[in-house]
């Protein structure tokens, strides 16, 4: 994929801005779930942020943490690697969450994920939207017998889901189809139904068929999606190193980028391999994750293509590379941020970053070992949480403590303890307590039997108030 020549240079420039900006850990720690008082039943992996946050640009990190080593599920969690919301789906090994976001439908905010099972490469599910309370609003399914994929929903402007799915077909031997389907959220009707076997040959693969002829082939591996201005379809497919431009009223592809049958001429340095999350840029400039994976040695990489369509020509823009040299087997995402910041999951590796437009680490995390994430993505978010705040009231040593969270509430910035002899005539004894990550502590002046908790915004307005609460037994 990259020459000799060019690798050792870009080892060079590797070690030199290691020298100039301080290591990178080579390898995340193993996970450990964190723990909160006010809320024992939530135990997501602690993020670790290793460098940064510098230079960020505003919003929250998106993830999807999945293994056994803690519990997984969504979570948003802020640049110094503090949970902002978290919700425990499944078990994390036949059972979980994946490709989760935040998007728009009907006009307003929500959240999606995929939630199901998982098959060698893709999965059995469907994708769940929540509304800013955290309410679910609607669910999205496969149709015409099929269950939607892990990898993909772009919720459209119509209040439409571009979803992917899979399903075995008998040829001369078993072989895996990519479908690619269009569901109208409010009805499950499907609108689209693109199969790849009418379109993409098995041929076209650069996967070797398993040696057991009984085995699936899983020749083409769809993992994204995307809309030009025109209405076609940018798809990504794993397992032909290629991403296809498909006209929607017709289905044929009009061109292949990459691969065996590349329509395009791609620069050595601008050559893809085992992509993922293929974006339209303004400008006719395409995004995508290089897992550059087929090969070993090269690091994966956000990368931002030249696309001339009419010269068919395809050049490298700028690339952002693993910063500790890693090749992430599978998964990944690369998003430009608004700002010209680049945001990158790595996937199979267990990290994210953020690059400046110059390529310098802005902020690096990790999830550890053992605790994957598919995508990562830095988003712009408001929730407010249907549910009021948790508090707990415990003694310690010498003291009586409040522990105060409120799980997806983005617009606390402060607390007020409230306590009392009497659980209907609490008074404010602790005033304006800095929200200090998920969990506040705040320390009783006095031993109060009965206590409160309110969550203040940014102006000091209370947004939300506990249950009463008593001593812990």
């Amino acid at each position: 994929m990259r020459s000799p020549a060019l690798r050792v240079l870009a080892a060079l420039l590797l070690a030199l801005t290691t020298l100039i900006a301080g290591a990178l850990p080579a390898a995340a720690a193993p996970p450990r779930p964190s723990e909160f008082v006010s809320r024992p039943d939530l135990s997501p992996p602690v993020v670790t942020i290793d460098q940064g946050p510098q230079g960020t640009e505003p919003g929250y990190v998106f993830v999807a943490p999945h293994g056994t080593d803690a519990q997984s599920g969504p979570m948003i969690v802020d640049d110094t690697g503090q949970p902002v919301w978290f919700q425990p789906v499944g078990d994390g090994d036949q059972r979980f969450t994946m490709d989760f976001k935040a998007q728009t439908y009907r006009g307003e905010p929500v959240l999606t994920w995929w939630q199901g099972a998982p098959h060698p490469g893709y999965g059995s599910g469907e994708y769940v939207i929540l509304d800013r309370s955290y309410r679910q609003i609607a669910t999205v399914r496969a149709g015409n017998g099929l269950q939607a994929d892990l990898h993909e929903m772009q919720i459209t402007p119509r209040g439409t889901a571009l979803i992917i799915a899979y399903r075995t077909v008998q040829l001369d031997r078993p072989v895996v189809e990519g479908v690619v389907q269009e569901i109208d959220i409010a009805t499950g009707d499907v609108l689209l139904d693109w199969r790849s076997l009418d379109h993409v040959a098995p041929e076209e693969s650069t996967v070797p068929a398993p040696e057991d002829p009984a085995a699936p082939h899983d020749y083409i591996h769809l993992n994204s999606i995307t809309e030009d201005a025109a209405g076609d379809l940018l798809i990504s497919a794993r397992h032909t190193d290629a991403l296809y431009q498909v006209d929607r009223d017709t289905g044929d592809v009009l061109w292949r980028m990459g691969g065996t049958r590349s329509d395009f001429a791609v620069d050595p340095e601008a050559r893809f391999a085992r992509q993922h999350d293929a974006r339209w840029l303004p400008g006719g400039q395409l995004s995508l994750f290089d897992n550059a994976a087929s090969e070993p040695g090269p690091a994966s990489r956000g990368v931002v293509l030249d696309v001339d369509q009419q010269a068919r020509t395809v050049g490298l823009a700028q690339h952002f590379d693993q910063p500790s040299g890693a090749t992430s087997v599978s998964q990944g995402s690369h998003q430009v941020l608004p700002g010209g910041n680049h945001f990158v999951g790595w996937g199979s590796v267990p990290e994210f970053t953020e690059f400046g437009p110059d390529g310098s680490v802005r902020l690096h995390g990790s999830l550890g070992d053992g605790m994957e994430s598919y995508r990562a993505y830095k988003l712009d978010w408001t929730g407010a949480p249907a549910d009021a705040p948790a508090a707990v009231m415990r003694d310690e040593t010498g003291v009586r403590a409040i522990y105060a969270s409120w799980n997806g509430a983005t617009e606390v910035r402060s607390w007020r303890v409230l306590a009392g002899s009497n659980p209907d005539q609490l008074r404010p004894v602790v005033q304006d307590v800095p929200r200090a990550g998920f969990e506040t502590r705040a320390v009783l002046p006095s031993p109060e039997p009965f206590a409160a908790v309110e969550a203040l915004d940014a102006d000091g307005r209370v947004i939300g108030r506990s249950p009463v609460i008593e001593p812990a037994r």
